[in-house]
């Protein structure tokens, strides 16, 4: 985009920012561990000769109930995943302002809240397949 001022040259004009916000990052992740964690107590429901195979969920599970210690596990990674994607911000402000390209921390937080709700989606994809 460009922006002709009166002397006849263009100057560049900024480019709107297309990056997410902070609460459709984390509706995105949420939808995606959701999906997982409604997946695995269908799953685990419905069928005998599947167990769940996370050592921290059986025993969350255990403890807790089916519904229960998948709702920690849901707690534990949307809190586990916000941390590391807003570490970013703790990057740009540590290191020299050379080092960190231009930002940085907006895309780390994007690219880890959305691969994360991508992976939790298609393990509750692939869990319900476990039905058929």
């Amino acid at each position: 985009m460009s922006n002709r001022s009166a002397g006849g040259y263009e100057t560049a004009v900024e480019w709107p920012s297309f990056a997410p916000n902070r609460a459709w990052l984390l509706a995105v992740l949420v939808g995606g561990k959701t999906l997982d964690a409604v997946s695995t107590i269908t799953v685990l429901h419905l069928r005998d000769d599947v167990f769940e195979s996370v050592w921290l969920t059986r025993k969350l599970m255990q403890e807790f109930g089916m519904v229960g210690g998948s709702l920690v596990t849901l707690l534990f990674a949307v809190v586990g995943v916000a941390i590391l994607a807003e570490s970013g911000l703790l990057v740009e402000r540590l290191l020299p302002e050379s080092w960190v390209p231009k930002g940085y921390p907006a895309a780390f937080r994007t690219t880890t809240y959305l691969a994360a709700g991508a992976w939790y989606g298609f393990l509750g994809v692939h869990n319900f397949l476990l039905l058929f």
